[in-house]
Parts: structure tokens; C-alpha cells; sequence
């Protein structure tokens, strides 16, 4: 039986409303941008992760982690948080999100920003098992501190069996090679780079925002 080809109304209706998604596949994940209120100065708090992890040891990073089953995006922020962290999300009063991120790895990242009020990051029972230490850094640090820029340049790297014969130039095709800018903040001895110093310089200036038209 031949299948009946869709009208231009057809097709319209389909496409109008529809939000716009990657059109390769990706790992929906979440982070959670945890503000408090320190000495009267709202800091961002920062977790170093375990270094017997597998994935990313020793880093920096926010909390967060893959979307599991049907969690929405803000739940599965939320279930991470209280994982790493313990702070339950009645103790969050979320403030909104900051635009996404689609990593070269396939992760598609979800930051939200949550604010703390009722208790301090001293008395943060944290999951050694998978965090080595916490620590806050000021808005004010990075308001007036310019990320370092360093470029992350990727190659082609392709299966034996990649069919070069079919793709014109064959092996001399000329594939484009990524120019990846990696950004780097040092506060203290901690190194804050990649994704998070991407996610944290991104939130700040949103957050300055209304101060920059002033």
C-alpha cells in the first residue's frame, strides 16, 4: 500500500510549535550552580571530584550528572545534588537556568541555578565517594577576572572499514579539524577549566547582565 505523501500544511503544522532539538544523538545530563550568601557576597560552590572516579577524576565541577529514566531535566539536578552534596531540594530555592551546552562528547548539559539560604557550606555533609572537597568562589572573582583561553584541537580519527571510496578525495578529504577554546580560571590552588569554567563564565555574565547596561 503506498503511503500517502504529507501536505504543505501538513508539514507546517508539525514544524510550528515544535522546540528545536540536536539532530545526532546525546547524553542529557544536568548540573546544579549552587549559590550562598557568605560574608554578605553570593560565591558559587565548586566540588573537586574523587580521584579514584573513572570519569574526570580530580576535577572540577559542579554538581550534576546524567538524566536518569524520565526525570526531567531539573530533577535529575536535583537528585545529583542531594547524591554528592546531601542538601535535599526543599533547601534549594532554584532561580532559573542558563542556556545549555552540547559537549564534543555528546553530552547535552543543563545547568540550573539554585540558591541556599538555611545552611552553610560548613555544615555540607558531602559524599566522600565521590567528592574529595568543596569550596565557594565569590561572583566578584570572576566579575573581574578574564578567563585564560587555551585552544583543544581535534583530529579526524576514523574505523578501518570507513568508507573513504565513497566520499570524494577519498582519504585526502579535506575534514574540517575542530578549534575547541578551553577556559581557565585559577582561584587559589584550585584549577576551574573546561565545561564548568564554560558553564560558570557563561551564568556570571548573565548575572551581570543588568549591571553591564548601566
Amino acid at each position: 500500500m503506498k503511503r500517502p505523501i504529507p501536505s504543505v500544511q501538513t508539514i507546517k503544522n508539525i514544524l510550528e510549535n515544535r522546540i528545536p532539538q540536536p539532530i545526532m544523538q546525546h547524553i542529557p545530563s544536568s548540573v546544579m550552580l549552587l549559590l550562598f550568601s557568605i560574608e554578605n557576597e553570593l560565591h558559587l560552590l565548586f566540588t573537586k571530584r574523587a580521584e579514584h572516579l573513572a570519569h574526570q577524576p580530580g576535577d572540577i565541577s559542579f554538581p550534576g550528572g546524567r538524566k536518569e529514566k524520565n526525570e526531567t531535566p531539573l530533577e535529575t539536578a536535583l537528585r545529583e545534588t542531594q547524591e554528592e552534596l546531601g542538601i535535599l531540594p526543599e533547601q534549594i530555592t532554584i532561580l532559573g537556568k542558563t542556556d545549555f551546552m552540547l559537549t564534543t562528547s555528546g553530552a547535552l548539559i543543563m545547568p540550573f541555578v539554585g540558591y541556599v539560604s538555611n545552611i552553610t557550606i560548613e555544615e555540607i555533609s558531602f559524599n566522600k565517594d565521590e567528592v574529595a572537597e568543596i569550596f565557594t568562589v565569590p561572583l566578584s572573582f570572576f566579575r573581574r577576572t578574564q578567563p585564560e583561553v587555551h585552544f583543544l584541537y581535534l583530529s579526524p580519527f576514523t574505523e578501518d572499514t570507513f568508507p573513504y571510496d565513497r566520499i570524494a578525495g577519498g582519504k585526502n578529504y579535506p575534514f574540517v579539524r575542530p578549534k575547541i577554546p578551553e577556559l581557565f580560571y585559577q582561584y587559589k590552588q584550585y584549577t576551574i577549566w573546561g565545561i564548568t569554567a564554560q558553564i560558570a563564565h557563561h551564568a556570571v555574565c548573565l548575572f551581570f547582565q543588568e549591571e553591564d547596561k548601566k
